[in-house]
Formats: structure tokens, sequence, C-alpha cells
């Protein structure tokens, strides 16, 4: 998958390779325990349409939103970092303004598609995953927020889960 491939909205449920990519936005430490996770994330989002991001960012490829977890310290259950951006080209940018950049590993990634009311079409698919018996690597997930999520109606987000290569 390219970032260029996620604006055309052909994915369907299953595998596929994704090449690495670098995103740049906000990011927070999410943190699991004590069910704060949910405020963490709402928080975050508010902050990124605040501080109207996209304006901050240069050289990024498009206009489609990415929110990438990483930097794992164990499994979903344990805090992680997400971060809010967009695709940029070349590498890491200058960063300021608290702007965060952080490299989507190149991989095999589940792909699934939450689409209808959200967040409780998201929240759904992510329960999910974690229910699954999918063997994640945990090494970076994210969520894609193209056209389709803004569209009347759809509000689809495109999930791309890490995960270990199937053996042949």
């Amino acid at each position: 998958m390219t970032a260029e491939r996620a604006l055309s909205y052909e994915v369907k449920a299953g595998l596929e390779p994704v090449t690495a990519f670098t995103v740049c936005g906000l990011s927070a430490v999410i943190d699991n325990g004590e069910g704060r996770a949910a405020e963490q994330i709402n928080d975050l989002w508010q902050v990124f349409f605040e501080k109207q991001v996209a304006r901050l960012i240069e050289g990024k490829k498009s206009d489609v939103i990415y929110a990438v977890y990483s930097d794992y310290e164990g499994d979903h259950t344990q805090p992680y970092r997400l971060t809010v951006g967009y695709v940029v080209e070349g590498g890491a940018p200058e960063t300021g303004e608290g702007l965060f950049t952080v490299s989507v590993e190149a991989g095999t990634y589940a792909t699934l598609s939450a689409r209808g009311p959200q967040p409780k079409s998201l929240v759904d698919t992510w329960v999910s995953v974690w229910e699954s018996d999918l063997e994640r690597t945990f090494h970076s997930d994210f969520e894609v927020y193209g056209p389709r999520f803004f569209e009347e109606g759809v509000h689809e987000v495109l999930l791309y889960i890490g995960i270990r290569e199937p053996k042949a």
C-alpha cells in the first residue's frame, strides 16, 4: 500500500503489503489503564483540529489524515504512542509547534474498513481486532481518514494492522 493507494479506497478486508512511509503530526502516549484511553484519544483529536495542524506541516503529500499507533510497550493493553497527522515527502521534516514524526514500518498489514456512524464503527472494528487471533507485530498500525470519512452517510475509516509475515 502506498499513501496514494489509500486515496483510492480500493481496499478490501484481507492482507496487503505496505511500503514504509512517514507521518508528521501531533502525538501523545496513550495509557489504557484506568479506562482513560478514549479520553486521551479524544483530547488529541480535539487539539489536532483546534491547532489546524494541516497548516503547520510542510511537505505533506495530501489532505488525507493518518492516525499511527506505534511504540507499543507490549500489546494493546499497554501504553503506546498515537500520532495524528499527514504523510510527508522524503522522511521527517523540520518539526516545530510540538509536531512529531513517526515512521510506519514496511510489512504485511491486515486491512479492515470501519464504515458508518463514528466513532462507534471504529471502536467496534478495533474490538474485533483485539478479540481476533491475528498475530500482530505491535510495531505500527494505522488508520486512514480519506475523502470517504467526510462523505455524508459513509464515514469510512480504513484500518491497517501490522501482522507477522504469513507462512508460505
